[in-house]
């Protein structure tokens, strides 16, 4: 089975991820993106979408046969939002909820769940930590990703190394989560590795036997090399995601501004279906709608 990492090596590139190509007016092509944590896994259903239908009417048979070109990218949850707003997106990808403010500025609009994940603090197989403790508490958690506990020595392993800090970059749901959920009035080490995307953290973390960061659950689920902390006694599951203890658990929305087009509603209708769904679950997401 493809990881969500390798989806997103491949399925950017497969859609030419220019927002500029779409000219204003062009209902048969539709322009997503936001979310990175969402990236892969509407790409993938974009993919298997115009290939499943190819023109528009063989989706829906009210529609003109034209072409179904969908146009997915990435930015972070922010910039699923604003991109909306700026009209430079049909359709924004957020993995948090949309906070008041953007609510304001979007006025009338709508947001579809699509699926949920959790944010998990995880590191290689082979991590001193790992190796030391099953878990993580959140005042511990805080105190390692603010740089206070600096090395593996400070959080309590004998051996007196650096832990190297990778992070998302702060427009990003998963960050923003972090902050609000686990950090508080703490900011996160100014020797962190921001990185753009939950792909470039993926790989960080996989290369690095001393990297420790937090991402997206189902790209840990989907890897060989990565081991999840459990979170004040609590494993970051599916089930735990489903029944809510998990202290970071997150929507993944799919936000338009107005009234979806009928060329718009019939790919959120694709996602919320059983096929789009099954790519959810496949992905180690948990769906939409837990059958």
């Amino acid at each position: 089975m493809k990881t969500i990492h390798r989806l997103l090596l491949g399925l950017v590139i497969a859609f030419g991820l220019s927002a500029g190509a779409q000219a204003k007016g062009e209902s048969n092509i539709i322009r997503v993106g936001g979310s990175a944590a969402l990236l892969p896994v509407i790409a993938q259903c974009a993919k298997n979408f115009m290939e499943g239908h190819g023109t528009w009417d063989k989706a829906d048979p009210s529609l003109p046969a034209e072409k179904i070109v969908i146009y997915v990218s990435g930015g972070g949850s922010g910039t699923g939002v604003k991109s909306v707003l700026n009209k430079t997106l049909d359709i924004g990808l957020v993995s948090r909820f949309v906070k008041d403010k953007e609510k304001e500025l979007l006025g009338d609009h709508k947001t579809y769940l699509v699926g949920k994940d959790a944010v998990v603090i995880a590191a290689r197989n082979d991590n001193l930590l790992v190796q030391a403790a099953s878990g993580l508490t959140s005042a511990k958690l805080a105190k390692i990703l603010s740089g206070e506990m600096a090395t593996y020595k400070a959080a309590g392993v004998a051996a007196d190394k650096p832990i190297v800090l990778v992070v998302r970059d702060a427009g990003a749901g998963s960050a923003e989560l972090v902050q609000e959920k686990v950090m508080g009035d703490k900011s996160i080490s100014p020797w962190a590795l921001w990185l753009p995307s939950q792909g470039a953290l993926l790989k960080k973390l996989e290369s690095n036997p001393l990297a420790i960061g937090y991402i997206s659950s189902g790209l840990v689920l989907g890897s060989d090399k990565l081991k999840a902390f459990k979170l004040d006694g609590i494993d970051p599951t599916n089930e735990n995601v489903i029944n809510g203890t998990y202290p970071i658990a997150r929507p993944l929305m799919m936000v338009v501004q107005g009234e979806a087009t009928k060329h718009q509603q019939r790919f959120i209708d694709y996602v919320l279906g059983d096929k789009g769904q099954a790519i959810f679950t496949a992905n180690h997401y948990v769906p939409a709608v837990v059958k």
